[in-house]
C-alpha cells in the first residue's frame, strides 16, 4: 500500500543530501512514510530552513507577454480613451492591459493627441476615423461624481453599445509636506507659549537677583523675612523654569516621533485607496470584456503562491506582490470563496498541519480537527465553512472534511479504504470532488490517476483513462470554474500540463517546453497559472489555454504551488496583511 503526497519541497538534511517531497509527484511506502517525515522534520529543524526576505513589489508590466506558436485568432480591436493626464499607471493603461491579458480583445494604443479630437467628451465620435484602424469598439471612461462613467461605442453601428457608472475611489495626492507643515505649525504654537513662559521666569529670576543685590534693611528680622520670601520665590521660579524646559524637550521629542508615524499612517491609507482603485479599474475592464464578448474577464483576482516556505499574494496583472505569512514552511495554498483568506499545509514538529491565514487582519490559526500527522492539499468547500484535505493514517491517506467553526474532529469522506486519495478539487456546484489516487489496472504499475466522486464518497469514477502497459502519472487536478474541464499535470519526463474534458474525457496537452507544474484556473475558465522553469528559474506564469499565449506573472525565483483566487470584490480587495505565529483574529 502506498501513500501519495501532494506537495513539492526540497529540504536540506546535510551535505549532499536532500529529502524531496513532491506535490502529486512521488510515492512513499506506508512503512517508511512516518519515519521519513520525522527525519525530515528533525533535519529541517537542525539545519534551519532559509527564508527569503520580503519580495519587492514588482512592476505590473515587467515583461511583455509571449505567444506560443498557434494559429492566429482574429479578435475585435478596441481603443480605450484617456481618462485624464495622470502620470504613471493611469486608468487607461490599467484597463488597456487588462483587456489585452484577457485574450479576447486587441487593444489599440493610439496617441492621445489623435484620440481627443475624434472622440471628445461630448460624445460626438468621428466613427470613420476609427473605422480606418479597423476598430470595433471605443471604450470611453470619464470622471463622474461616484468614480467613472464608462461608455462603449460600437463603430459598425455608430451607436452607444453600453454605458454604466462604476464606483472608483479617489486617491489623494501625497501629503507628506502638508502633514509635516501642520505638525510643525502646531508645535511652533506650543513652543511659542512655552518660550514666553521662559521669558517670564527669566525676568522674575533677574528681578529677584537684582533685589538681593540692593542694600538690605538694618533690621535683622526684616532682613531675614525679605531673604526668606526672596528665596521662596527663587525656588518657585526655578521649578517653573525647569517644568517649561522639560515641556519644550518633550514637545520636540513628540514632534520628531509623531511626524514619521503620521506620514506612515497617511501612506498606508493612500496605499489601500490605490489598491482599491486598481481593483475597481480591473472590475471595469472585466465588465467591458463581458459587454463586448459575453465573457467576463479575470483581472479582478489574485494569485497566491509559495516561495521559500512563505505564502505570497500577487494581483492578476503582476502588481502588488506581497507576503501573506512571515515565516513557516507552507505548502499548497488555496483560496476562500470570499477572497479574504487562504488555507495551506504547514510543516512543523507535529507533522504537516492545516493553517488558515486571514489576509485582512493578519490572523493565523491552525485547524484543530487533525492536530498531528500528515495533512496535505487543503481546499475550502464552495460555501467556505469547511475544508477538505488529505489526512494520512496508519491505514493510508484519505480525504477528510473538517468544519472551520467548531472543534469536531475531521470526518472521512469515502467509505472505501482500498486506495489512497489526495489533492481534492471541487466542481463549481460543490457536489463532486476531483482527486488523485494511485491505482493498478490490467497489469499497469500503481501510479496516480484522476478520479471524481460525490462529496459523500459515492459514485467514484476514474476520470483519466488508463491503457494496459502504458505508464501514465497524472496529478494536481484543478476543476475549471465553468465545470467543463479539469487541468492537471502529467509526467512526460518532466512534468507537463494537460486538460481533460469532464464529459468526453478528451485530453489536451498544453505545455511542452521546460518543466510545468501545478495548474490553477482563473475565474474566467480560460487562463491558468502554472509553476514553470521556461524562463530559467521556476516562476509563476499565466497561460491562455485557447491560444497558448504565456506571460510571466512573478519575479520571485523558486515561486511554486500557485492558487488562483475567485473574483475579489471591494472591500475584500484590501492590502494583504502579513500573518505570523502568535497572531490572532483568525476569522
Amino acid at each position: 500500500m502506498v501513500i501519495h503526497t501532494a506537495e513539492r519541497r526540497t529540504i536540506a538534511t546535510g551535505p549532499g543530501r536532500n529529502v524531496r517531497v513532491t506535490r502529486s509527484a512521488k510515492l512513499f511506502s506506508q512503512q517508511g512514510l512516518m519515519t521519513t517525515l520525522r527525519k525530515t522534520i528533525v533535519a529541517a529543524t537542525a539545519a534551519g530552513i532559509a527564508l527569503a526576505s520580503v519580495a519587492e513589489a514588482q512592476q505590473a508590466s515587467r515583461k511583455p507577454a509571449a505567444r506560443a506558436s498557434a494559429a492566429p485568432v482574429e479578435k475585435p480591436v478596441v481603443v480605450v480613451m484617456p481618462v485624464d493626464e495622470t502620470p504613471g499607471d493611469s486608468a487607461r493603461t490599467i484597463i488597456q492591459r487588462d483587456l489585452d491579458y484577457g485574450d479576447r480583445l486587441t487593444p489599440l494604443a493610439l496617441d492621445a493627441s489623435l484620440l481627443k479630437p475624434n472622440a471628445p467628451p461630448d460624445g460626438s465620435v468621428n466613427y470613420s476615423f476609427f473605422a480606418g484602424f479597423k476598430v470595433a469598439a471605443i471604450v470611453a471612461p470619464r470622471r463622474s461624481s461616484t468614480g467613472l462613467r464608462v461608455a462603449v461605442y460600437d463603430v459598425a453601428t455608430q451607436a452607444v453599445l453600453r454605458e454604466s457608472d462604476f464606483a472608483v475611489p479617489e486617491v489623494p495626492a501625497l501629503r507628506e509636506t502638508e502633514i509635516r507643515d501642520s505638525v510643525i505649525r502646531a508645535w511652533e504654537q506650543r513652543d511659542l507659549e512655552s518660550r514666553a513662559g521662559l521669558v517670564r521666569t527669566t525676568f522674575l529670576r533677574d528681578s529677584l537677583v537684582a533685589a538681593a543685590a540692593k542694600k538690605p534693611p538694618r533690621n535683622r528680622k526684616k532682613r531675614a523675612a525679605e531673604a526668606a520670601v526672596r528665596d521662596s520665590l527663587m525656588r518657585q521660579v526655578a521649578r517653573e523654569d525647569s517644568v517649561l524646559r522639560a515641556g519644550i524637550d518633550r514637545d520636540v521629542a513628540e514632534r520628531d516621533a509623531a511626524l514619521p508615524l503620521l506620514v506612515a499612517r497617511d501612506l498606508a491609507l493612500r496605499d489601500s485607496l490605490v489598491l482599491a482603485q486598481r481593483f475597481a479599474l480591473h472590475g471595469i475592464a472585466d465588465e467591458v470584456q463581458r459587454w463586448l464578448t459575453g465573457h467576463r474577464g479575470m483581472a479582478q483576482s489574485r494569485v497566491a503562491y509559495v516561495q521559500n516556505g512563505r505564502v505570497f499574494v500577487v494581483d492578476s496583472d503582476g502588481a502588488n506582490n506581497r507576503p501573506a505569512t512571515q515565516t513557516g514552511t507552507a505548502l499548497s495554498p488555496s483560496w476562500h470563496p470570499s477572497g479574504t483568506r487562504v488555507v495551506f499545509a504547514d510543516l512543523n514538529d507535529a507533522g504537516t498541519q492545516i493553517v488558515e491565514a486571514n489576509l485582512v487582519t493578519g490572523g493565523l490559526r491552525e485547524l484543530s480537527a487533525t492536530p498531528r500527522g500528515l495533512n496535505l492539499t487543503p481546499v475550502y468547500t464552495p460555501d467556505g465553512r469547511s475544508v477538505v484535505y488529505a489526512h494520512a493514517r496508519d491505514a493510508g491517506a484519505d480525504l477528510v472534511i473538517a468544519n472551520l467553526e467548531g472543534p469536531a474532529p475531521a470526518r472521512r469522506i469515502s467509505s472505501l479504504e482500498l486506495y489512497d486519495r489526495s489533492s481534492p478539487s471541487f466542481s463549481p456546484d460543490g457536489r463532486r470532488l476531483a482527486f488523485i489516487s494511485p491505482r493498478s489496472w490490467q497489469g499497469t504499475r500503481m501510479t496516480p490517476q484522476l478520479f471524481t466522486m460525490n462529496l459523500d464518497g459515492s459514485e467514484e469514477k476514474q476520470l483519466t483513462p488508463s491503457a494496459k502497459g502504458v505508464r501514465s502519472y497524472r496529478t494536481s487536478p484543478d476543476w475549471s470554474p465553468d465545470g467543463l474541464r479539469v487541468a492537471y499535470m502529467q509526467q512526460n519526463g518532466d512534468f507537463q500540463v494537460w486538460l481533460i474534458d469532464v464529459r468526453t474525457q478528451a485530453m489536451k496537452r498544453l505545455t511542452t517546453f521546460a518543466e510545468n507544474e501545478d495548474p490553477t484556473w482563473a475565474p474566467d475558465s480560460r487562463h491558468i497559472a502554472i509553476a514553470s522553469t521556461r524562463g530559467g528559474t521556476k516562476e509563476i506564469w499565466v497561460m491562455d489555454v485557447e491560444s497558448g499565449r504565456m506571460r510571466q506573472l512573478t519575479d520571485a525565483p523558486g515561486a511554486r504551488l500557485p492558487a488562483w483566487s475567485p473574483v475579489i470584490q471591494p472591500p475584500a480587495a484590501a492590502p494583504v496583511a502579513v500573518a505570523g505565529r502568535g497572531d490572532s483574529g483568525g476569522k
